[in-house]
């Protein structure tokens, strides 16, 4: 069997090709921009914000504050019912202590201390009696002149020639509710407090 010729020739050629090792590639020359280098870690240092304070804090410490009109006031209303009775009038309430030492003072209530010159300490009626007469002065006073939210209270302090004294306490609100009618020593036994 014949084979043509040129079935021969490529038969050969394809078992040349097989047998001869592959040429490498050549390398593509470098292009005209450089490749980047790597890039190295840096310590990231942040940009301080600019700090502008809105709210300075305090702090709350009780506190009250004289009211020397009412004060007076009061004082010329007692003088009226007897020259042995004197009282003021004060705020009390917090204040708000900032830390450059300024402070500003919200009232609570007003409060009032009343001395009340007695012949005897013991006289409950007579204890009782000054406190209906000077009640009835602290609720006249009229309330835009009084300061704070809640009704405060009045401290009686009852002195006696010799060293004897006796403090009463009268919460204003106690006293409107439960006091109505009361004189003498009812009404003293209602806010004594016997030590």
């Amino acid at each position: 069997m014949k084979q043509p010729l040129a079935a021969v020739l490529l038969t050969l050629w394809f078992t040349t090709m097989a047998c001869v090792p592959s040429m490498p590639k050549a390398s593509q020359p470098p292009t005209s921009t450089p490749r980047p280098l790597p890039v190295t870690p840096t310590e990231y240092v942040p940009t301080p914000l600019p700090i502008t304070p809105t709210y300075e804090g305090c702090a709350y410490v009780w506190a009250s504050q004289d009211m020397p009109e009412l004060s007076r006031k009061l004082n010329a209303s007692l003088q009226n019912i007897s020259m042995d009775v004197s009282g003021l009038a004060y705020a009390y309430g917090e204040d708000c202590v900032y830390g450059d030492g300024h402070s500003t003072f919200s009232a609570l209530e007003t409060d009032f201390r009343v001395g009340v010159k007695v012949s005897n300490a013991k006289d409950e009626d007579a204890l009782g009696n000054w406190i209906a007469k000077v009640m009835t002065v602290i609720l006249e006073i009229p309330p835009d002149q009084l300061q704070g939210p809640h009704a405060g209270r009045v401290d009686f302090d009852f002195k006696q020639p010799d060293p004897a004294e006796v403090f009463v306490t009268v919460p204003i609100d106690k006293y409107r509710l439960q006091a109505s009618g009361l004189r003498g020593a009812a009404l003293f036994r209602l806010f004594y407090n016997n030590p």
